[in-house]
């Protein structure tokens, strides 16, 4: 081969690998905006995380590869008692309710629940919110809540977040298995179930007609 053309191809080549990763390390270092809306993600599958097997092992944080981690802690205002003090936002409710919001140890070391009152005054209900901006998955306020009060925090792998990794490092060093790869569309979109839904379909038919149904959904003759 040509010298020159040899030259041209490696040189193509590595422009073409410098690209590639240099899109991907874009795309772990820039991110979404952590308040944007929910955007359906254009791939099949999606990571997500158990919340029947997740123990608070607190590995989200760290084991992601995006720093802070895709993985955000919310709270499930159907769940929450709007308490005047919550477990997962102080770590000792012994404290007047006057004070709450000047003072108090909280529980989460980068003070990323937030509270607001809501109605009744300060002894009435009030409002509980992570800051997507602040919050790192640390896991300090779910575990609280979970172990403590109504369970309405909990843990999300946020999929505007997530760069869809082949293999999660985060499901690479989970304790309990709480991290799974699910189908991000509805069942039905699964060309088997129509298949199926066919064959059902076809042996309902022949036995309103009156006839054999055998495998398949055919029917047979007498």
């Amino acid at each position: 081969m040509n010298p020159g053309r040899r030259r041209f191809i490696r040189f193509g080549g590595q422009l073409i690998g410098t690209a590639v990763l240099g899109g991907t390390a874009w795309r772990v270092l820039s991110g979404a905006d952590p308040e944007a809306e929910f955007t359906q993600p254009q791939r099949p599958y999606v990571w997500r995380i158990n919340t029947d097997k997740c123990t608070f092992c607190g590995k989200c944080e760290t084991a992601c590869v995006r720093t802070p981690s895709a993985v955000k802690a919310v709270n499930d205002q159907v769940k929450c008692s709007y308490c005047v003090a919550c477990y997962g936002h102080l770590a000792e409710l012994s404290i007047a309710s006057e004070n709450i919001d000047g003072g108090g140890k909280r529980v989460c070391p980068y003070d990323a629940v937030l509270r607001k009152e809501f109605s009744g005054g300060k002894d009435g209900y009030h409002l509980y919110h992570i800051d997507q901006g602040r919050c790192t998955a640390c896991c300090k306020c779910v575990k609280r809540c979970n172990e403590l009060g109504t369970k309405s925090m909990f843990l999300i792998i946020r999929p505007d977040l997530c760069i869809g990794c082949n293999r999660c490092s985060i499901a690479a060093v989970c304790p309990d298995q709480a991290i799974e790869l699910v189908h991000c569309y509805p069942e039905d979109d699964y060309r088997g179930d129509f298949e199926l839904d066919r064959e059902v379909k076809a042996q309902e038919d022949a036995l309103l007609r009156g006839g054999d149904v055998t495998e398949g959904g055919s029917e047979g003759g007498p």
